[in-house]
């Protein structure tokens, strides 16, 4: 049973954390809709698998007695024994049951009805991803802060402090001149002076 293509896949569904064992654990993953195939080793009890069945039809998932102990099931998932365990991945569950009908043909239904299921399952995935990529292409972009309507821009630096580096002539820069003067040097005689002498009124005296 070590090379058992079956077991092989339990083995697998529990390393990719998809598979539950133990009465506990299956009861869980049932109750929470998340149990794909639900199993149960040929000498588990009565009561055990009875549990089994009502957890399967709270997930709405098939039952399926193995063919293989509880020393079996509990080697192919590390545990020392295991008379209960599920599967949450639909692709495992169905890949698992194709490998056991190969084997054993009185599991072919269960395995035919897991593989329909797994294709309505990626039938259903992959149209809701078109779907996701057709509403990502249709979303318009949001304007930029400058394009919206009405939106008010910042007046620049230049446009507040006054444009310094364009070109003054004539009476425009001696005006300019003599209003850094007064700003710069206002208190003091010789700005006045200054200031006296370069201002349009004192040239009209002399």
């Amino acid at each position: 049973m070590a090379n058992d293509p079956f077991l092989g896949m339990l083995g697998l569904a529990r390393r990719a954390g998809k598979l539950a064992f133990g009465d506990e654990l299956v009861r869980e993953m049932c109750l929470d809709k998340k149990a794909r195939a639900v199993f149960t080793a040929a000498d588990a009890g009565a009561s055990t698998a009875k549990k089994a069945a009502f957890y399967a039809q709270s997930a709405n998932a098939p039952l399926i007695s193995l063919p293989y102990g509880k020393d079996e099931l509990g080697m192919a998932i590390g545990k020392n024994g295991c008379a209960v365990c599920a599967v949450s991945d639909i692709g495992i569950a169905a890949a698992a049951l194709q490998k056991l009908a190969a084997m054993r043909s009185e599991y072919a239904d269960v395995a035919v009805q897991l593989a329909e299921k797994n294709t309505r399952i990626q039938s259903r995935k992959g149209k809701k991803k078109r779907r996701d990529k057709g509403a990502e292409a249709e979303t318009p972009r949001r304007p930029s802060e400058t394009g919206r309507a009405g939106s008010r821009q910042r007046p620049s630096a230049s446009h507040r402090m006054g444009d310094k580096n364009k070109p003054v002539h004539g009476a425009a820069r001696r005006a300019d001149k003599t209003a850094r003067l007064s700003r710069k040097h206002s208190d003091t005689p010789r700005a006045k002076r200054a200031l006296d002498r370069k201002s349009p009124r004192s040239k009209a005296k002399r």
